[in-house]
């Protein structure tokens, strides 16, 4: 996929599931010095998590990678201009709009597009980590 179709900005983070996280809370932001990505590791919040069922079918592992867009439109269309119908399409909830490539259409990851389409206050906002929408703060 050409990179001036999808109007991608800059790599946001790389998710890596785990079985368990020891720091109080279900997502943890790891900044990469010099950079603007970070990597998040992320626990399944209970047996009903998408994330559980990740873990028992593949273990602990790459999860998702995460690319900040000019604009989610732009960046669908570009998807389906190279064959690939976005999974789910364009969605829009709590100020991010989002799409997907499904891993059987990556070679096995899940690629997500992101755009903040309005302001607000990240739930772990202290941590100074990038967009990191995936966080369950419950546990």
């Amino acid at each position: 996929m050409n990179n001036d179709k999808m109007g991608i900005k800059r790599l946001d983070h790389v998710c890596w599931a785990v079985e368990r996280i020891e720091v109080g809370f279900r997502g943890v932001g790891l900044r990469v010095p010099g950079g603007t990505g970070h990597f998040e590791l992320l626990e399944p919040s209970d047996e009903s998590s998408y994330l559980h069922r990740f873990l028992r079918n593949k273990g602990p592992g790459l999860h998702h990678v995460t690319f900040e867009v000019e604009d989610i439109e732009r960046a669908a269309a570009a998807i389906r201009d190279f064959g690939i119908e976005p999974m789910g399409g364009v969605e829009r909830s709590h100020g991010w709009a989002e799409t997907y490539i499904h891993p059987k259409d990556s070679g096995g990851v899940l690629f997500q597009f992101y755009v903040e389409e309005e302001p607000h206050e990240h739930p772990h906002a202290d941590d100074d980590v990038s967009h990191s929408h995936e966080y369950d703060a419950s546990g």
